[in-house]
C-alpha cells in the first residue's frame, strides 16, 4: 500500500489494525488517534508526526523511526520496539507496559507519567529524559543508560536494574523497593527522600551524591 493510498484510507477509517506497513514513510503528518494495533511497522518512518492517542498495541516497531514525534497518551502495550528511535519525542502518559524495548533510544524524550510496567528495556538509552512520575515497576532495565535524567517520584519497585548508570540524575522521591541494583552506579545524583527498602545494592557505587532523607 502506497503512502497516498494509506492516507485516503485513514480519512475514511482510521483503523489500520493488522496491516503490514514495513518501511512506510509517514513523517511530518497529522495522524492523531489512528489505530495501528498489531501492525508491522519495521523500519517505518513516523518521525516528526503528530501521533497523539494512537494505538500501537502488539505492533512490531523494530527499528522504527519516531523521533521528535508527539505521542501524547499513545498506547504500546505488548508492542515490539527493539532498537526503535524515539529521541526527542513527546510522550507524556504513554503506555509501554509489557513491551519489548531492548536497545530503544529515548534520549531527551519527555516521558512524564509513562507506564513501563514489566517492559523489557535492556540496554535502553534514557539519557537526559524527563521521566517524573514514571512507572517502571517490574521492568527489565539491565545495563540501561539513565544518565542526566529527571526521574522525580518515579517507581522502580521490583525492577531488574543490574548494571544501570545514573550520572547527574535527579532521583528525588524515587522508589527502589526490592529493586535489583547490583553493580549500579549513582554518581553526582540528587537522592532526596529516595527509598531503597529491600533493594539489592551489592557492588553498587554511590559517589559524590547530594543525599537527604534517604531510606536504605
Amino acid at each position: 500500500m502506497t503512502k497516498n493510498e494509506l492516507l485516503i484510507r485513514i480519512q475514511n477509517n482510521p483503523d489500520l489494525s493488522g496491516l503490514d506497513l514495513s518501511g512506510i514513510k509517514l513523517s511530518e503528518l497529522d495522524l492523531v488517534g489512528v489505530n495501528f494495533t498489531r501492525c508491522i511497522l519495521k523500519k517505518a518512518d513516523l518521525s516528526k508526526s503528530n501521533l497523539a492517542l494512537c494505538i500501537f498495541d502488539e505492533s512490531d516497531l523494530t527499528d522504527c523511526k519516531m523521533d521528535s514525534s508527539n505521542l501524547t497518551g499513545a498506547s504500546f502495550k505488548g508492542a515490539v520496539l527493539i532498537n526503535a528511535d524515539l529521541n526527542f519525542s513527546f510522550l507524556p502518559g504513554a503506555n509501554f507496559s509489557f513491551s519489548n524495548m531492548k536497545g530503544v533510544n529515548l534520549t531527551s524524550a519527555k516521558i512524564t507519567a509513562c507506564n513501563f510496567q514489566e517492559a523489557h528495556m535492556e540496554n535502553a538509552n534514557l539519557q537526559m529524559v524527563e521521566a517524573s512520575l514514571g512507572n517502571f515497576a517490574k521492568a527489565y532495565l539491565r545495563s540501561a543508560n539513565l544518565n542526566q535524567g529527571t526521574f522525580t517520584a518515579a517507581d522502580f519497585s521490583d525492577a531488574d536494574m543490574e548494571g544501570v548508570s545514573f550520572f547527574k540524575s535527579d532521583l528525588s522521591g524515587v522508589k527502589f523497593l526490592r529493586t535489583n541494583l547490583k553493580s549500579a552506579e549513582f554518581i553526582r545524583c540528587f537522592l532526596i527522600a529516595t527509598i531503597f527498602t529491600g533493594a539489592v545494592l551489592k557492588d553498587a557505587i554511590f559517589e559524590k551524591n547530594f543525599e537527604s532523607r534517604v531510606i536504605k
